[in-house]
């Protein structure tokens, strides 16, 4: 069962149909899926998340703990189309990259961190996406940004040893956490456009299970990780996205 959350609406049935939660595993496997698109639609991808790793040391003396992050040079853009390319093109959709604007990088704090997306967005938060939409021809979006170790965002997986002001990509050292835990503290939603407004449909959580980083081998001083130990990162960060995508891409459908 996935950590996502459902936000269900009502959408014309000529393009897109939506469902109730059905108790049992056989009427989920019936359910339809709550975004259901014409074949053909295009699908915008938007990434919202820093190219940052964010490295928490835990000890026992809270003088012995840092807090340090590292810009790094990831194509995050990219790393999101890779996640989701096969399962899109396979339904019949095109996936278009969308660089995001202006407007949104500024209501990222307050429409991405600050809110609770299991409860859907507010119509000023969405009310961006209704006119990218517009401009570029998208039926919906994919959408990866920043989320936070707290229970708005985790829920039950919050890492309740852990600060709660860790976000988006994260690793972990320190005592109890040899080798480090990746953990990826991010929000992927789906958002629907229909004639009269944008809505988000569903959200998906990267947070849980959290893998060791395998291979890893502390260097001389742990509070600089050298560019060739943030490298062996990316291909780690990119499969808990492909991971964390599979589970969104469940809820969306050519509609019949």
């Amino acid at each position: 069962m996935s950590a996502s959350r459902r936000s269900f609406i009502a959408l014309g049935a000529a393009a897109w149909i939506t469902c109730g939660a059905l108790p049992g595993a056989a009427a989920a496997a019936s359910r339809p899926a709550e975004l259901q698109l014409p074949a053909g639609s295009r699908v915008g991808l938007v990434n919202l998340l820093d190219a940052e790793v964010t490295h928490f040391h835990a000890s026992r003396r809270l003088q012995d703990s840092f807090l340090r992050t590292y810009t790094v040079t990831w194509p995050v853009e990219a790393m999101l189309a890779d996640a989701v390319r096969e399962r899109l093109v396979r339904l019949g959709f095109v996936p278009v990259p969308v660089a995001a604007p202006e407007a949104l990088n500024r209501a990222r704090e307050e429409c991405f961190l600050n809110s609770n997306l299991a409860k859907g967005l507010s119509k000023e938060c969405l009310a961006p996406y209704a006119q990218i939409a517009a401009a570029e021809k998208v039926s919906a979006f994919v959408v990866l940004g920043p989320g936070l170790n707290n229970a708005t965002h985790a829920q039950a997986t919050r890492r309740k040893e852990l600060p709660e002001y860790l976000r988006g990509w994260c690793l972990v050292s320190g005592e109890g956490y040899s080798p480090p835990v990746l953990l990826n503290l991010t929000e992927l939603i789906l958002i629907g456009i229909t004639p009269q407004a944008a809505l988000l449909t569903q959200r998906e959580w990267g947070g849980a299970p959290a893998p060791n980083w395998t291979g890893f081998v502390a260097p001389a001083d742990l509070k600089a990780l050298p560019d060739a130990q943030l490298k062996q990162l990316q291909p780690l960060y990119a499969a808990l996205l492909a991971q964390q995508a599979a589970g969104l891409l469940e809820h969306i459908a050519v509609a019949r």
